[in-house]
């Protein structure tokens, strides 16, 4: 079997979970695919070896796996992420003028989705897309903080300057506050977005100069911040345990 040939009959197997939605034998799959029973064999071993199909050893049924999930989530997520989100990005820069934007992971560095800039000259720009380390600024940190525990120590190992003590304090906390880290004269605060599954995948952040944001603004912030966090969480299926 050549490899688009090979490629093509695996897509087709996917294609009738996508369809079915519910789980089938291996034999069920091969009648419904027109493949014969080895090849079908073949393909759904080394999709099950992958993740893309996991098998329910009493039932003999083969289901979508977590990394097929996990793709077809990631394929929406950030884009509804993104349009939850615009809104009060919009609403944090009309009511404190400044920059407002989301962050996401993306290996060792955290992405700009999103942003509405401030109107003052002195301000924060953001480039769509812009690509920092994640080990610096509040946003980076609040998406370490709710990284897995091997994550954040492989971070910690590779760039020496952070700490555990410091992302549970931000966990306890449930924000980031950063000066002088991704520019300096550059203030942020920084707050978790969760999903469903009670996993952290974007913050919500707002920075600027250093000068305008004095305590009392700060207090306000962090308290709209939060509430609007949640409400974009809410949408993304999280809830609070009491």
């Amino acid at each position: 079997m050549s490899l688009l040939k090979s490629l093509e009959k695996s897509l087709d197997v996917l294609d009738i979970f996508v369809e079915c939605n519910t789980g089938m034998t291996l034999k069920e799959i091969a009648a419904r695919t027109k493949l014969n029973t080895s090849t079908a064999f073949r393909i759904v071993n080394t999709l099950e070896r992958r993740q893309y199909l996991t098998r329910n050893d009493a039932s003999k049924q083969y289901r979508l796996g977590p990394k097929a999930l996990a793709l077809g989530y990631s394929s929406h997520w950030t884009e509804n992420v993104v349009t939850l989100a615009k809104p009060y990005l919009r609403r944090l820069q009309q009511m404190f003028n400044e920059t407002a934007s989301i962050y996401v992971v993306e290996g060792d560095s955290r992405i700009c989705l999103d942003h509405v800039e401030s109107t003052h000259s002195l301000r924060r720009v953001i480039p769509m897309g812009e690509s920092l380390p994640i080990y610096k600024g509040a946003a980076g940190k609040v998406l370490l903080a709710w990284a897995n525990k091997e994550e954040r120590n492989r971070v910690i190992v590779q760039y020496g300057h952070l700490s555990e003590s410091e992302f549970a304090m931000i966990r306890h906390n449930g924000y980031a506050i950063t000066q002088d880290e991704s520019e300096h004269g550059l203030f942020a605060l920084s707050v978790p977005v969760f999903n469903f599954e009670e996993q952290v995948v974007a913050s919500l952040t707002i920075a600027g100069p250093t000068m305008r944001f004095y305590d009392s603004i700060r207090q306000k912030m962090l308290f709209t911040m939060s509430q609007y966090a949640y409400e974009v969480s809410y949408s993304l299926g999280y809830r609070k345990k009491s």
